[in-house]
């Protein structure tokens, strides 16, 4: 029997807990606010470390109990971020046995009975050392009972005792509790920093271990430090000090990192035979299809990142052309992707066969990956495009007359007025529905040379010649909220310079007519009257554009790629229609 078993094997995540904060990874924020409160004398007398599994809190805590009552080799020294490991308090401490350095585990003292000892101990002074420290580990764990009687303690503890409190569930922990703590959330160290901390340790253990193998090992950890250690003694166990990246997959259960590659390039150029091929390779070699789901999500995360201008720095150099291969694919092709991986891992985790799963969810992603995506499709129709919200046109079944001049008699619109400014021999009749549309929507101004005659050239702003132009002459004197009114209220009958005839929908404010006369006077340095009609008028702005809207849907809804669509994906429909230029800004458009 080796002499490692008798005298009892350390694992590696005992043999490897800092000492010191210096060699405490990834919480370079703690460390340095501790250091400071120190050096300046404004250490709190209460902490709540909070993080998840293996991240150090309890390390700091002892960390920050040995340094309070560090007296150095020399016995003279004082409170420190480094303490020495070599006087009384620093070697009782690191051992577990100082009487006044109470570890208590809160999963098992959780009661009024358990505070009660704690509040009757803190009366009486250390023993031997500097301040009394009562380390309490899970201490959400603590009964409501128990958290209300430590409180008046914990606002006012004697100056030479401290708390310090660690927890994974920081939203279990009363805030009464913890406005009475200097709080430190303690980080996820990152896979790179992991694996750097992991190799240092591998070269003091004579541990043969590929770059691959390492990574590997430090992504399946998630940034818990403890859990990284523990795998790398399993995995020192099982491969005689010898990691490999195969060796490593196989202990996990996780694919290769070639495999996944393989798989997700495979089922992004559509090879849906490929994909399963190298599925079913991956599974035979111990795999779980959660683990192979889990690791084709994190590389179409990182092709994102590559695609969105982020740097593949932490990948491993043969792992960076082929993910850069598939940034190529574009964000749009991605991001479908992931939506899909995202919703089958789920369906993968729940399945009663989860293999199955895992093959129908590529078998999806193939033939998804041979389909366009939004943008291409509208860049397909471009040619039949319907006309854009902003340019309403007119319903098919409405003629518009663009030679009629804007209020023209509603008897003979065809008939120009003898002068702009004289009004319709016929004031009280309602125009047809084309003069309404005429008048309301963008009608073009006739030439020139068909006017009867030319108005002088003045210093008088332009007159507004729709309910359009008066909404938008609104919008740029700052009255947006007429605006909107006028856009949502407001239904034309007639309109001529200085002359407005309008109905209101129901809902508008009675002095919306009102409101409208005294800013188009103003706007336009000319007198106005607008004056409400019983006729119905023709539609409101936001109904045009309703109405064009419906009319792209429906048009598109008729395009043989839409039609195909909509055969194979039963139960969609169009959300909205926009130009071709504003693909980049909505995916989902």
């Amino acid at each position: 029997m080796s002499e490692s078993i008798l005298n009892g094997y350390r694992v590696l995540a005992r043999k490897y807990r800092p000492e010191r904060f210096s060699e405490l990874i990834g919480q370079e924020a703690l460390v340095r606010t501790l250091g400071n409160a120190l050096s300046l004398g404004r250490l709190a007398h209460a902490f709540v470390l909070t993080g998840v599994r293996g991240v150090g809190k309890t390390s700091t805590a002892r960390l920050l109990a040995r340094g309070l009552n560090c007296i150095g080799e020399d016995g003279k020294g004082g409170p420190t971020l480094e303490p020495c490991g070599m006087c009384e308090p620093c070697q009782a401490i690191a051992g577990g046995h100082h009487v006044d350095v109470l570890e208590i585990d809160a999963a098992s003292h959780t009661g009024v009975d358990d505070a009660r000892e704690i509040i009757e101990g803190v009366g009486y002074r250390p023993v031997s050392a500097r301040f009394k420290i009562y380390i309490i580990d899970e201490v959400h764990m603590m009964s409501k009972s128990a958290f209300n009687a430590l409180l008046k303690t914990l606002e006012e503890p004697p100056d030479n005792v401290k708390f310090i409190f660690a927890t994974t569930e920081i939203r279990k922990v009363p805030v009464t509790i913890l406005s009475r703590c200097q709080r430190f959330d303690l980080r996820r160290v990152p896979a790179d920093e992991l694996a750097a901390h992991l190799t240092g340790i591998c070269e003091r253990e004579s541990i043969s271990a590929d770059a691959e193998a390492i990574s590997a090992i430090a992504r399946a950890a998630e940034g818990s430090v403890r859990d990284a250690l523990s795998l790398l003694d399993q995995a020192a166990a099982m491969t005689a000090d010898a990691l490999s990246a195969e060796g490593i997959a196989d202990m996990l259960g996780r694919p290769g990192r070639q495999d996944s590659i393989t798989i997700l390039g495979a089922a992004m150029t559509g090879d849906a035979a490929a994909a399963l091929a190298a599925l079913a390779s991956s599974m035979a070699n111990g795999a779980e299809p959660e683990m192979v789901i889990a690791d084709l999500l994190d590389l179409v995360h990182r092709a994102s990142l590559k695609a969105a201008g982020g740097s593949l720095d932490t990948l491993l150099e043969v792992e960076r052309a082929p993910v850069s291969d598939l940034a190529e694919l574009g964000i749009a092709r991605l991001g479908r992707a992931w939506q899909m991986l995202l919703k089958g891992h789920g369906e993968v985790t729940s399945a009663p066969q989860p293999a199955a799963a895992a093959e129908m969810l590529v078998i999806r992603l193939a033939h998804l990956a041979n389909m366009p995506t939004p943008g291409e499709i509208v860049r397909k129709l471009a040619g039949t495009e319907p006309p854009t919200p902003g340019q309403p046109a007119a319903p098919a079944q409405t003629p518009v007359m663009p030679e009629a001049p804007i209020g023209g008699d509603a008897e003979a619109p065809a008939e120009p007025l003898a002068d702009p400014t004289v009004p319709p021999a016929d004031p009280t009749a309602d125009p047809p529905p084309a003069m309404m549309m005429a008048a309301q929507g963008e009608v073009p101004a006739a030439p020139p040379e068909a006017a009867p005659h030319s108005a002088p050239e003045t210093d008088t702003p332009p007159q507004p010649t729709s309910l359009l132009e008066i909404s938008d002459l609104a919008d740029r004197h700052d009255q947006p909220l007429l605006a909107s009114l006028i856009r949502t209220h407001v239904r034309l009958v007639r309109l001529q310079p200085g002359l407005l005839e309008i109905s209101l929908t129901d809902g508008a404010p009675d002095s919306l007519a009102g409101d409208m006369a005294r800013q188009l006077t103003r706007w336009t340095d000319s007198r106005w009257m607008v004056s409400l009609s019983e006729g119905p008028g023709g539609r409101t702005i936001t109904e045009d554009r309703q109405a064009v809207r419906r009319q792209q849907r429906d048009e598109l809804a008729e395009a043989p790629i839409m039609k195909s669509i909509f055969e194979t994906f039963p139960g969609a429909e169009i959300e909205s229609v926009k130009p071709a230029g504003q693909e980049d800004e909505d995916p989902r458009s």
